[in-house]
C-alpha cells in the first residue's frame, strides 16, 4: 500500500501496518466460514441446510449479548501491554482451535449427534471471533485522532480482508483437493488456516507494541445503562452506519453462503476453480483499494460508495447469465470486476466507524470505543445470522438435497434456481438499499474537524 499521507499521519508506519494486518487473521476465520461451511456442514457433515443455517444464525443471536459484554471488559482492561492487545493473543489462539475443530467434524454420524457437534462448534466459532475482534476494532480511534491516519490504517485493513479472502477462499479449497477432498480434505485445510491465524495474530500483537492510548488519561464519565443507550441512539450517523452494515452484509452472507454451491451446481466445477474466482475477485478488491482511497479525498466517501455500489449490483446481477456453458475467462472478468467494486464498499465502510466513534466523543466527551465498536460488530453478526439462516430455510424450503455426489446426482430445479437468485438478486438488492443509509449520512472531515476546533477551545479532552 502506497504511503500518500505521510505528512498528514500521526502514528509510526509500523503501527499502521500492524493494526491492518491484523485483520488477517478474522479474514481468514470468517472467509472460511462463510464460504465453506455451510457446504460442509450439509454435504458432508449430514445436516440439512434448515438446520446448519437456523445454527449459525441462532450463533450470531448470542454474539448479540457476548459483543457489548466484551466491549465493555476491554474498556475496563488495564495490563501493560495495553487494554486491547492482550485479546489479539488470545483471541487469536481461540480462533486457531475453533476453526480447526469445525472443520475436523467426521462424517457418518447419526443426524441428532451431527446437529449437536455442529451446535457446539459454531457457537465455539462465534465466541472466539467476539474475544478477538471487539478490542481490535476499538484501537483505531484510541491510538489516533488523525482522521487521514484512520484512513490509512483502514486502507490497510481492507488490504487484509483482501488478503485474507485470498488464503481462506483461493488457497482454502486448494488444499482441501491437493489433501483428498472430503472430510480428510476439509481438515487438512482446518490446520492450515489455524496456523496461519494464530501466526498472523502473534504477528500483530509484536507490530503494535507502543501504540499510543489518547484516551487512557482522560476522565471517564459514569452514566447508567439506559442513559448510554439513549446517548447511543441520538448518534445519527452512528444509527446511519449500523444500517448501511447490515444491509450490506446481509447480502454478502447469502452470496458467500451459497458461493461454493453455485460453482459446484450451477458453473458445474470443482473447488479447484472455487479457488479461481475468489483469487481474481481478490486481486480486483486489492488492486482497486488504492484506486478508492485516493477517490475518497478527492471527492469523498460517500461518492466512492455510490459508484463501487453500482458496479457491484450491477456486476451481481449477471450472474442470471452465468452456467456451464459459459468460458471461464468470462467468469473471472465478472468476479474480478465485482472485486474492484468491493474494495471501494469495504473502505467506505470501515473508515466512517472511526469518524463516527469520535462524532460520539466531541458530541458527548464519553469515551466508549469499545461499547460502540461492540454494537458496530453486533450489527454485522445480526446481519449473518439473518443471511444465513434464510439461506439455510430457503435452499431447504426450495428442494436442495444434503450429500448429493456433483456429476452423478442432480439437484430439483426449484433448488437450482435458489441459488441463482442467492448470487444475483440478493447481493444487488442489499446494497442498494445500504447506499439509501448513505444517502442521509452527513459526518465528514470538514465537521469532525470544526469539532474538534471547538472541543479545543472550551478545554474539553
Amino acid at each position: 500500500m502506497e504511503d500518500n499521507t505521510k505528512k498528514t499521519h500521526d502514528l509510526p508506519m509500523k503501527i499502521i501496518i500492524g493494526w491492518g494486518l491484523g485483520t488477517l487473521p478474522m479474514a481468514i476465520y470468517f472467509n472460511s466460514f462463510n464460504i465453506l461451511a455451510l457446504r460442509f456442514f450439509t454435504d458432508f457433515v449430514g445436516v440439512t441446510a434448515a438446520a446448519a443455517g437456523l445454527l449459525i444464525g441462532l450463533s450470531k443471536i448470542y454474539d448479540a449479548f457476548t459483543d457489548p459484554l466484551m466491549g465493555v471488559i476491554s474498556d475496563r482492561t488495564r495490563t501493560g501491554a495495553g487494554r486491547r492487545r492482550p485479546y489479539i493473543l488470545i483471541g487469536g489462539l481461540a480462533c486457531a482451535l475453533s476453526i480447526f475443530a469445525l472443520f475436523s467434524l467426521p462424517s457418518g454420524m447419526p443426524a441428532d449427534t451431527a446437529f449437536w457437534f455442529v451446535a457446539a462448534v459454531v457457537f465455539a466459532y462465534a465466541t472466539s471471533y467476539t474475544v478477538y475482534n471487539i478490542p481490535y476494532m476499538a484501537m483505531p480511534s484510541e491510538i489516533s485522532g488523525n482522521a487521514p491516519t484512520r484512513s490509512l490504517m483502514m486502507s490497510w485493513r481492507v488490504v487484509a480482508i483482501g488478503a485474507g479472502g485470498l488464503i481462506a477462499g483461493a488457497l482454502g479449497p486448494k488444499i482441501i483437493e491437493w489433501t483428498g477432498g472430503g472430510a480428510a480434505g476439509h481438515r487438512a485445510m482446518g490446520a492450515a488456516l489455524a496456523v496461519g491465524i494464530l501466526g498472523f495474530a502473534i504477528f500483530t500483537f509484536f507490530m503494535t507494541k507502543g501504540a499510543p492510548d489518547i484516551a487512557a488519561d482522560r476522565p471517564r464519565t459514569r452514566i447508567s445503562f439506559a442513559d448510554r443507550i439513549k446517548t447511543i441512539a441520538s448518534n445519527r450517523p452512528f444509527l446511519l452506519l449500523l444500517g448501511l452494515k447490515f444491509f450490506q452484509l446481509m447480502g454478502v452472507a447469502v452470496s458467500a453462503g451459497t458461493l461454493s454451491f453455485f460453482v459446484v451446481w450451477i458453473l458445474e466445477r470443482g473447488y479447484s476453480d472455487l479457488g479461481a474466482i475468489i483469487l481474481y475477485t481478490t486481486i480486483g478488491q486489492m488492486l482497486g483499494t488504492p484506486l478508492w482511497l485516493r477517490a475518497a479525498r478527492m471527492i469523498g466517501k460517500r461518492n466512492v460508495f455510490f459508484i463501487s455500489a453500482a458496479i457491484f449490483g450491477g456486476v451481481s446481477l449477471t450472474w442470471l447469465a452465468a452456467g456451464p456453458e459459459e468460458a471461464f475467462w468470462l467468469t473471472s472478468l465478472r468476479v474480478f470486476i465485482k472485486g474492484l467494486a468491493t474494495g471501494g464498499i469495504l473502505l467506505v465502510g470501515q473508515a466512517l466507524l472511526p469518524d463516527t466513534v469520535e462524532y460520539d466523543r466531541l458530541r458527548t466527551g464519553m469515551r466508549r470505543e469499545g461499547v460502540l465498536s461492540g454494537m458496530y460488530t453486533t450489527i454485522e453478526k445480526f446481519a449473518f445470522a439473518i443471511g444465513t439462516a434464510l439461506t439455510g430455510l430457503y435452499l431447504d424450503a426450495m428442494g436442495y438435497v444434503p450429500k448429493l455426489r456433483p456429476g452423478a446426482d442432480i439437484q430439483p430445479d426449484s433448488a437450482l434456481t435458489a441459488i441463482y437468485y442467492c448470487q444475483a438478486w440478493a447481493p444487488a438488492l442489499s446494497i442498494a438499499v445500504a447506499a439509501g443509509f448513505v444517502v442521509f449520512y452527513r459526518l465528514d472531515d470538514d465537521k469532525l474537524a470544526d469539532m474538534r476546533s471547538s472541543a479545543a477551545a472550551y478545554g474539553k479532552p
